[in-house]
């Protein structure tokens, strides 16, 4: 049987680079017959403690709801991620559960005590490389990155030399913490860090 001592967390390695357009990388991934896993918009909410806890511990608390363009199809994640290293690759304890149904998933934690922190929209076109998973993000404000994640440094990096992408500067600061301090600086904001409706017309 094995004990709390026994067990560890599954880990996520990747880096994320910020770009000015998804252009070229998304014409190189076809050339390289990468395969397309589709353009997906997600709806990001973060929750804390009142007296954040987690936060004072570098710990991340989301609900991920995934609305895949391709079928309409919908499905949520709840994720909790472990502290984030100050480095171009990162490499960090990550905890992924699908949430069934989606709706129920944010009553959970605000029943449980927590409370919501944040909200941001993203949309995202998923490609596979070898055994190295290739995000093309676009958020509202921040603008356009690229992550990599895959099973080690090694083969992440390897596949960023494949696809042209060694002069992209690594982004450090994660997804979570541009909200929040997207948030600190416009309180009018009311927690949440979104695309305009036009936006989102002429994306789809």
């Amino acid at each position: 049987m094995n004990t709390d001592r026994d067990w560890e967390a599954p880990r996520e390695i990747e880096i994320k680079l910020h770009c000015p357009s998804h252009d070229a990388v998304r014409e190189r991934l076809t050339a390289l017959h990468a395969v397309d896993l589709g353009l997906m918009r997600e709806w990001n909410e973060f929750f804390d403690t009142p007296d954040r806890q987690l936060s004072e511990r570098r710990i991340a608390l989301r609900i991920r709801t995934i609305e895949h363009q391709s079928d309409g199809r919908r499905e949520s994640l709840i994720t909790v991620k472990g502290g984030r290293p100050a480095e171009d690759i990162q490499n960090r304890p990550s905890i992924d559960l699908h949430a069934e149904p989606a709706e129920l998933a944010a009553g959970l934690f605000l029943q449980l005590g927590y409370r919501r922190t944040g909200a941001f929209e993203k949309w995202r076109h998923s490609w596979m490389l070898d055994d190295v998973r290739i995000e093309l993000d676009e958020l509202p404000i921040y603008g356009l990155f690229i992550e990599l994640e895959g099973p080690d440094e090694q083969r992440i990096m390897a596949v960023r030399h494949r696809l042209n992408l060694d002069a992209l500067p690594p982004e450090r600061t994660s997804y979570h913490g541009m909200l929040m301090e997207y948030l600190a600086a416009h309180p009018e904001a009311q927690g949440i860090l979104q695309f305009s409706d036009r936006h989102l017309r002429t994306r789809r």
